[in-house]
């Protein structure tokens, strides 16, 4: 484990460096995020990349450090976008107070205060995944249910950290036919043939992720190991595979 004073030695080489540290969280029932420590002194605020799972971790990275860019350049930057290649196009959201204070703990310990601005970064249409919130509203569990875990207990019987296999497709709305459970806590939930999938649209996610996408693969969680269901993309009733 990480000492406090190693962690906090980290965030101040990376601003002295950089002008900024981006942490990053994964590894738990929630989609992935980064968010920024340092903006503040620089900037002004800080801000938060949240689910976005089209994208590498690299990738994050270098969008966060476009928008800091962005930021330092345009005195009125919270009203522009900004393109990044195939990358897409990025625009920039007032994070409610209720998001920031679940989500950048760092920050806040960081700064020892209770307040900090927080803009959440959000790419365009055509990159928008289903793991991405609406963070400019109140945080709650109805309209958002991928971060319902931010205040719900996980109460499956599996572990909290399961992963699964997924596509690009299922991220984008398209719905599960195929699930497969392979070990206690890996699983397979394509839209289509999973062995039709090109690898890169693949992506390896939390299963709580998938249960928040859609309900009906709480399935997954019961299933035996090495037992897998399909369903038809007009009935969506699933069926044992034989």
């Amino acid at each position: 484990m990480i000492q406090r004073s190693d962690f906090l030695s980290r965030i101040h080489s990376n601003i002295s460096e950089h002008g900024h540290h981006v942490t990053v969280v994964t590894g738990g029932e929630l989609p992935r995020f980064a968010y920024t420590i340092g903006g503040k002194s620089t900037v002004g605020a800080e801000f938060i990349f949240a689910g976005g799972e089209h994208y590498s971790q690299a990738q994050i990275g270098e969008i966060i450090g476009e928008i800091i860019s962005l930021a330092k350049r345009e005195s009125d930057w919270h009203n522009h976008s900004v393109g990044i290649g195939l990358l897409g196009s990025f625009s920039i959201s007032k994070a409610d107070t209720s998001w920031s204070k679940l989500l950048l703990l760092g920050a806040f310990d960081y700064y020892n205060q209770t307040e900090i601005a927080v803009w959440q970064i959000l790419p365009d249409g055509q990159h928008h995944t289903l793991d991405i919130p609406d963070m400019s509203q109140v945080f709650d569990v109805a309209s958002e249910p991928v971060w319902q875990w931010l205040s719900r207990k996980w109460d499956y019987p599996i572990p909290c950290n399961s992963m699964s296999l997924t596509n690009l497709k299922v991220l984008f709305g398209e719905k599960a036919t195929e699930v497969m459970r392979w070990d206690k806590d890996e699983w397979e939930i394509f839209s289509g043939a999973g062995p039709d999938i090109p690898k890169e649209d693949m992506r390896m996610i939390p299963l709580g992720t998938l249960i928040g996408i859609d309900k009906a693969l709480e399935i997954a969680v019961h299933l035996d190991i090495g037992k897998g269901v399909w369903r038809d993309t007009t009935e969506l009733e699933w069926n044992d595979w034989e």
